[in-house]
C-alpha cells in the first residue's frame, strides 16, 4: 500500500542573495538629462600666463585671448525595461506567495541595479584604455598597481577626495595587508566600513564588487567620482493591481540612463587588467 506524504509550499519567497547599486553613491549627478536625450557640455581653455609689462603704453597684459571653449555631447543610449504578470488565480494558489511589492523589490536590486553597475564600470575601463592608463597585473605587484594607478590620478590633478577604488574580490585578497581597516581605531575608517568599504588604501576608500560586474580580465578601477557621468533620465516603476490585460497584478519598470567619462575629466579613471 502506498504512502503518500503530505506536502506544504511556503508563503515566504527565497531569493538570491543582492546587494543593490554598488556605485550609485561614486557618480556624478550634476547634469540634468530630464526631458532631453543629449546634453552638450562646455569645456573651457584656459590660457597661460604672460610677463605684465608695466612699461606698456598699451595692453599691458600681452593682448587679447577671446575664450574658447571645446562642446561635448553626451546622449542616453541605453533605453532598457521589464514586465512581469502575477495572474489572480496563480496567485492564491501559491498560498500568495508572490507579493507585488517584494517581487518589484526583487527584480530592482537583482536585475536593475547590477545592469547599471556593470555599464558604469565598462565606462571606467574603457576611459581608462583610451587615455593609456591601463596597468597590466604584474606577479606580486598588486600594490604597485595600485600605485601607479594613483599616480596617474595625481598626474591629472583628481583630488584626492572623491577618488574610489573597486576591486575583484580576488584581488581584494592580493592587497588585503596594504588596506587600513578599523583595527586602528580611526573614526573614519569605522565609518568607511560602515558604509559598505573594506578599508582604505592610500587615502582611497576601497569598495569590493563580485567579478561578474566587471570587463573580462579587468582587477581594479581607480576613477574620481567627478568623472563619471551616471545619467539618468527615466526611473519608471509601476505596480498595477487592476490591468485590463490580465487577472491579476502587472509590473512594468523603464529605466533610460547611460554612462560617461567627462571630457574634461578623462584622465581621472584608470585600470588593472590581465595581460
Amino acid at each position: 500500500m502506498a504512502v503518500n506524504l503530505a506536502q506544504k509550499y511556503s508563503d515566504k519567497l527565497d531569493q538570491a542573495f543582492s546587494h543593490g547599486s554598488y556605485t550609485d553613491d561614486f557618480v556624478n549627478k550634476d547634469y540634468d538629462f530630464d526631458g532631453v536625450r543629449t546634453v552638450n557640455v562646455y569645456t573651457v581653455t584656459t590660457v597661460p600666463l604672460k610677463d605684465y609689462d608695466r612699461t606698456s603704453t598699451g595692453d599691458r597684459y600681452g593682448g587679447n585671448n577671446e575664450l574658447q571653449d571645446v562642446i561635448t555631447p553626451y546622449t542616453l543610449t541605453k533605453d532598457r525595461g521589464f514586465k512581469i504578470t502575477i495572474d489572480d488565480g496563480n496567485n492564491k494558489q501559491q498560498v500568495m506567495a508572490k507579493r507585488a511589492g517584494e517581487v518589484m523589490k526583487a527584480q530592482l536590486q537583482e536585475q536593475v541595479a547590477p545592469e547599471i553597475d556593470k555599464h558604469r564600470l565598462l565606462a571606467v575601463a574603457t576611459g581608462a584604455t583610451a587615455v593609456n592608463q591601463k596597468i597590466t597585473l604584474t606577479t606580486g605587484k598588486a600594490y604597485s598597481g595600485i600605485l601607479d594607478m594613483g599616480e596617474f590620478l595625481d598626474e591629472a590633478q583628481a583630488p584626492l577626495i572623491g577618488r574610489i577604488l573597486a576591486v575583484t574580490p580576488a584581488f581584494y585578497k592580493l592587497i588585503k595587508g596594504d588596506i587600513v581597516t578599523g583595527t586602528n581605531g580611526s573614526d573614519y575608517i569605522a565609518k568607511l566600513l560602515g558604509k559598505g568599504f573594506v578599508g582604505e588604501l592610500d587615502g582611497v576608500p576601497v569598495v569590493k564588487i563580485p567579478t561578474s560586474y566587471f570587463p573580462p580580465k579587468t582587477h581594479a578601477l581607480m576613477w574620481h567620482k567627478k568623472a563619471l557621468l551616471g545619467a539618468k533620465e527615466a526611473v519608471k516603476t509601476r505596480i498595477i493591481p487592476d490591468s485590463e490585460l490580465v487577472d491579476g497584478t502587472v509590473l512594468t519598470g523603464r529605466f533610460i540612463y547611460d554612462s560617461f567619462i567627462l571630457n574634461g575629466k578623462k584622465k581621472a579613471v584608470a585600470s588593472i587588467v590581465s595581460a
